[in-house]
């Protein structure tokens, strides 16, 4: 049986395992019921909902998506008190997450996130409750998805009290991303102003588009990106500026699914264009890049060759007395 902790105990070590939050802790009143720390981790955090698989390739649970990541990893199990609410301490540790600049990639709630048991093997030991009381997201902060801080957090209950688990991946590197594939369909990413980097969330989007075109033959994806021409667009160097932006946009999505779908011809960079918006409209629209995943067309029946000349109808047979005598109707 784990020992509890003094809760000042609890405040230092959840301190420390958001490193964007200090000093300040996420709670006041908290217990720690374990503690955890590696100085270099290779972990998987789930990104997707916990599945349970029966085939013949895979019996038991597994997660629908995941990343690997390698850092610092420090992970907690907290105990909170009873009057908190599974849903008012999952949206605290958003809140406060975002609040420090991370970005929320993936989030669940209840039956969404599939069943609680997977989560007991996903996240450890420490995870107990059942689906109604379940809540979990994966956020990040970093210049680029790649690199950065990594934060997963599962909350749910044991007998009937709220319990959450934190796990965090400091200075760490994104090694691998597993998701399933994405149905057919147009996808918008939207980018930060004069930028073209994308977030763990699009990221995780666009490698749903690779899943599927590695699964599926018959499948082709098209990529343009955008730039807002509004205010410096208004210049020659703007515009060319803003071209260059556009294009580095759309060359973000097609290199990752160059890179990941083996895809061949089947993915077309259809470049950057930029877009002014009409007066008094918000250019958020116009940093984006699009992103359709379709169905090929069929390739076109190959040409025949000329069919045969018919011969000629024969000439119709003579009468006795050397006359023609017509034939048919």
């Amino acid at each position: 049986m784990i020992k509890r902790m003094l809760p000042a105990m609890a405040l230092m070590a959840l301190a420390g395992s958001v490193e964007a939050l200090q000093p300040q802790a996420l709670f006041e009143h908290e217990t720690v019921m374990a503690r955890t720390y590696q100085s270099r981790a290779n972990l998987v955090l789930p990104s997707s909902p916990i599945r349970y698989l029966d085939n013949e390739n895979r019996q038991g649970y597994a997660s629908g998506g995941e990343i690997h990541v390698v850092g610092r990893m420090r992970r907690l199990v907290l105990d909170h008190p009873p009057a908190d609410s599974d849903l008012s301490i999952i949206d605290h540790y958003r809140g406060r997450l975002m609040g420090a600049g991370y970005r929320v990639a993936f989030e669940c709630h209840q039956d969404d996130c599939g069943d609680a048991a997977g989560w007991r093997l996903m996240l450890g030991k420490g995870v107990i409750g059942d689906s109604t009381s379940q809540h979990y997201l994966l956020a990040h902060k970093g210049a680029q998805a790649e690199r950065g801080d990594y934060v997963a957090v599962y909350v749910n209950e044991v007998d009937d009290l709220p319990r959450s688990v934190v796990v965090s991946m400091e200075n760490a590197r994104l090694t691998r991303v597993r998701t399933l594939a994405a149905e057919p369909g147009k996808q918008q990413l939207f980018f930060a102003l004069n930028d073209s980097r994308l977030s763990l969330a699009d990221l995780l989007r666009v490698d749903r588009v690779a899943t599927a075109l590695r699964e599926q033959d018959d499948l082709q994806a098209a990529v343009t990106g955008y730039a807002d021409g509004a205010g410096d667009g208004a210049t020659e160097n703007g515009r060319d500026s803003n071209r260059r932006l556009a294009r580095e946009r759309a060359d973000r999505v097609a290199t990752w699914l160059a890179d990941h779908a083996d895809a061949g011809d089947r993915v077309a960079n259809h470049g950057g264009q930029v877009q002014v918006p009409p007066p008094g409209e918000d250019g958020h629209h116009w940093r984006r890049v699009d992103l359709i995943l379709e169905q090929r067309p069929e390739p076109a029946p190959t040409p025949q060759a000329d069919a045969e000349t018919a011969p000629p109808p024969s000439d119709p047979a003579p009468t006795g007395d050397g006359a023609t005598q017509p034939q048919g109707d």
